[in-house]
């Protein structure tokens, strides 16, 4: 006998739960995201809006796809614990993917629970407030409880016993599938790593050149520089717990030296964490496991303002190596061997392609190169430049109209505007293929139940 709710019963529920809390707690939007096989959430079709930015917000968040550990809603599905921040629409995207909409549609503070079934996270809930506040646990639990109470009360079936809102324990992590085996080829450079660099003889040199050239990180390198980097070359144990760099809103970890020290995991797990106001909780962004590479130049792209503090640490015992890039290899480095994130090139999508490529310390080719390994066609300066312009003379017009109606038909023009630039700069991975820019929707009164459409490209899968 199949105990599984349908996609239109799960709807329903999660419906009648954004509603509910929504409405008791002062939320002006709710949304429900379910999990698209394992390689991303997508809005599950059911929503709460009371206001016409949140209608507008949810209406521009159906382009969206979030992999695991991508934004809030990810990063709350992969840990299966509750997320809250006192303000969204202030944080960069690479913490939370819709901040502009959320400055645009006047969201604020934001709370995210996942629902629970079997140890696996079928739903993630996000209810926002239109104001800033502050992690509030009694509220949290009283969110949490009442979302479970309307669970109960619309699922009277077995299925309905085994689905929870969790508040979660971010001390547990997920574990690594599989047996984790120390190659003989690390064996034989651990043991050349050992000694120290300048009593390094060529044959123990070779040792570690030749377990470099299975690291992605030294692929694209001359041999030349392959033999320096290998002779200076270090490696260190950490401790679970154990602090290996941090860049809090002092600058620290921001100067060229550091930028030039890089980490590739060798063996463990080991996560860049963040806090982003100075009340609220440290949460973990991204992991970087075996084979991954991380640098003080990461932490940037989430420290964008002075309440964000940021923070690289062992989650479990690992081992990482420890590469300096020396000076002279610092342009070839960039060009060839340096990791760069997506988050990292859309930085300079303001400039030109030339100016970028300057600001970067690469040439054109390289630029080019990265831009078609993260699916960029186009270099997108000048298309962002007139979106930029035409939301400047929107926003124009909203801070002069005369009434509530107009102003309103200008802010859910400027979101389908914003929308198109969120399009240009994010990462494609994270977009449904075609726009789901729709006529703007009526918002939901306080006691209203009904499902609204969704489109059939983020049609989420089955409740399992």
């Amino acid at each position: 006998m199949n105990l599984a709710l349908s996609d239109a019963e799960l709807r329903q529920v999660l419906q009648t739960v954004l509603a509910g809390v929504s409405t008791r707690c002062d939320f002006v939007h709710g949304e429900a995201l379910r999990p698209s096989g394992n390689s991303c959430l997508v809005q599950s079709g059911a929503s709460f809006c009371s206001s016409p930015g949140a209608a507008d917000f949810h209406r521009a968040s159906l382009n969206f796809y979030f992999p695991p550990n991508v934004s809030l809603a990810g990063r709350v599905w992969k840990s299966a614990c509750v997320e809250w921040h006192d303000d969204v629409s202030c944080l960069p995207s690479t913490i939370f993917l819709r901040a502009e909409l959320a400055q645009q549609t006047d969201l604020k503070a934001a709370l995210a629970i996942p629902l629970v079934r079997d140890s696996r996270v079928i739903a993630v809930c996000i209810f926002y407030k239109k104001y800033t506040q502050a992690p509030n646990v009694q509220l949290e639990q009283t969110s949490l409880s009442l979302a479970n109470e309307l669970l109960t009360s619309c699922v009277r079936t077995p299925v309905g016993s085994e689905m929870r809102f969790v508040i979660g324990d971010p001390k547990v992590i997920e574990q690594p599938t599989g047996k984790t085996s120390v190659s003989k080829a690390w064996q034989r450079c651990q043991q050349s790593l050992d000694i120290d660099p300048d009593e390094r003889s060529e044959e123990e040199l070779e040792k570690i050149i030749q377990y470099s050239k299975g690291v992605q990180f030294f692929k694209y390198i001359t041999n030349h520089q392959r033999h320096d980097l290998c002779k200076n070359m270090t490696y260190t144990t950490l401790m679970q717990n154990q602090l290996v760099m941090h860049g809090g809103n002092d600058g620290e970890g921001d100067n060229d030296v550091n930028c030039s020290v890089w980490h590739v995991v060798v063996s463990g797990r080991v996560d860049m964490c963040v806090r982003t106001s100075a009340e609220g909780r440290t949460y973990r962004m991204c992991s970087f496991k075996e084979g991954d590479t991380f640098a003080s130049s990461y932490m940037k792209m989430f420290r964008t303002n002075a309440q964000i503090s940021t923070h690289i640490e062992a989650t479990t015992d690992a081992v990482c190596i420890v590469v300096q890039i020396p000076d002279k290899y610092k342009a070839e480095f960039r060009t060839c061997t340096r990791p760069l994130w997506y988050e990292e090139l859309a930085q300079y999508f303001h400039m030109s392609i030339i100016e970028a490529a300057e600001a970067l310390g690469m040439c054109m080719s390289a630029i080019k190169k990265i831009c078609r390994r993260h699916g960029i066609i186009r270099w997108p300066h000048r298309k962002l430049a007139s979106v930029n312009k035409t939301i400047a003379m929107l926003q124009s017009k909203i801070s002069t109209a005369d009434d509530d109606p107009s102003r309103g038909a200008l802010r859910s023009e400027a979101v389908n505007v914003l929308t198109m630039k969120l399009r240009l700069t994010i990462n494609p991975a994270y977009l449904v293929r075609d726009e789901a820019i729709l006529q703007p929707v009526e918002p939901q009164s306080a006691g209203s139940m009904q499902t609204q459409s969704v489109p059939p490209a983020q049609a989420a899968g089955g409740t399992g």
